[in-house]
């Protein structure tokens, strides 16, 4: 993967937007249409070309759970991270709610109880808000510290005899923040053991070392291929051995029944090629790699009239930061970034044009008006000076321009 991209299929010059996605490498893309040219069966039929397609599906469960540090039959393939944390949050809290059928039964119930952090992805943060409006779930939220950071303490005294489910990012996608998810969970199970542990954990894949992960006490993590660079629309959950769900679907044994229906072949092998890649690339050499750049862009920033950093980019992954200018618009840097051939991003793009404030930065303290007027960056893999230089001019430019439009 390279953030600098010149290539026919994409016409941008400079690619800092990797949180959202990591581009298609062309190499990777030719190895997995040679597979998918000899693996093109379904893998639930019995002949023998059904048979190639189930062992390269397993092949990619393998890769996939090396790098995650856990045994294969602890993978299981999704769509994505959305749905593996829908799997998860309807599967071991969301079904308990739904069978009591009149109000009366609602009232004398103790719901199930479910914590989340104030900055989780919208398909976490969502879900358990519907799920508490149709009163399924007893809701509460952990707060964050101006850094984003889980207050641990805060956290912990949430937790009560009712509480089935924990949910915390580990990684958060908009400003980088890492949470010390492992010790959480020791805390958690320490004062109830029944909690079921859950971790968005797909920025964390390829950034940082998840090799922890299995030996922990986290029940479970959802991940996503694309943010690795394999094919869209394919992700991973893991779920710890011996962890109780309920399955949302039925109608197959597909995924040992978790998530039944005819696997995404092509998707899994693209996966599963990434993930062996990086299991020979490990995460401190992507550190080694991307702090540079971070580091390049943060003194860049320094420099120029307005900016504002938001948390601790140097405790968070290396390649992210998330800013804004004092008196200019989000949109405008965007713009003007875009038109100079640098696409960058307002934060999470599963949100993208709705038009409304980041929860993260307004759980962080900031307000509405930065909230909605932030610009993430998030470099490569082989993000360079030239590309830090360029993005900061056009900044800078930008900025000049809109604060004082008679000049120049």
């Amino acid at each position: 993967m390279r953030c600098e991209m010149k290539t026919t299929r994409n016409s941008t010059q400079i690619y800092v937007d990797y949180n959202s996605t990591a581009p298609l490498e062309d190499a990777h893309l030719e190895a997995v249409m040679a597979a998918v040219r000899q693996f093109d069966g379904n893998p639930s039929s019995q002949h023998a070309s059904g048979r190639r397609a189930k062992v390269a599906l397993e092949d990619a469960r393998n890769q996939v759970a090396a790098l995650l540090g856990c045994r294969a039959q602890e993978v299981v393939f999704t769509s994505g991270a959305t749905e593996s944390n829908n799997l998860v949050i309807q599967g071991v809290a969301g079904k308990q709610g739904e069978f009591f059928t009149t109000p009366s039964d609602v009232k004398s119930a103790r719901l199930p109880h479910v914590i989340v952090g104030a900055t989780e992805h919208p398909s976490v943060l969502e879900l358990v808000e519907v799920l508490a409006e149709r009163r399924r779930i007893r809701l509460s939220i952990a707060p964050v510290d101006r850094n984003g950071v889980i207050l641990h303490d805060a956290l912990v005294s949430l937790v009560d005899p009712d509480t089935v489910l924990v949910a915390v990012m580990l990684v958060n996608n908009e400003t980088g923040a890492v949470q010390p998810v492992s010790a959480l969970a020791d805390a958690v199970k320490a004062k109830n053991s029944a909690v079921h542990f859950h971790t968005d954990a797909v920025q964390a894949m390829g950034k940082i070392d998840i090799s922890w992960l299995a030996s922990s006490k986290v029940d479970s993590a959802a991940f996503s291929g694309h943010k690795i660079g394999s094919f869209k629309g394919v992700g991973a959950l893991y779920l710890k051995s011996g962890s109780k769900l309920q399955a949302l679907t039925l109608g197959g044994g597909q995924e040992r029944a978790r998530r039944p229906g005819t696997e995404n072949v092509p998707g899994i092998i693209s996966f599963g090629l990434r993930a062996r890649d990086l299991v020979s690339d490990p995460a401190k050499a992507w550190l080694e790699r991307e702090r540079p750049a971070q580091l390049a862009f943060l003194a860049a920033l320094g420099r120029i009239s307005g900016v504002k950093v938001h948390g601790d980019p140097g405790a968070g992954i290396a390649n992210t930061i998330n800013f804004h200018v004092e008196r200019v618009a989000g949109d405008d840097l965007l713009l003007n970034l875009d038109l100079a051939g640098i696409a960058a991003s307002s934060g999470s793009a599963c949100s993208s044009g709705v038009g409304r404030p980041s929860h993260v930065l307004k759980a962080m303290g900031y307000s509405d008006w930065i909230a909605l007027n932030s610009v993430r960056i998030s470099f490569g893999a082989r993000g360079g000076a030239g590309d830090v230089s360029r993005i900061a001019e056009v900044l800078e430019q930008t900025v000049k321009r809109v604060l004082s439009p008679g000049v120049g």
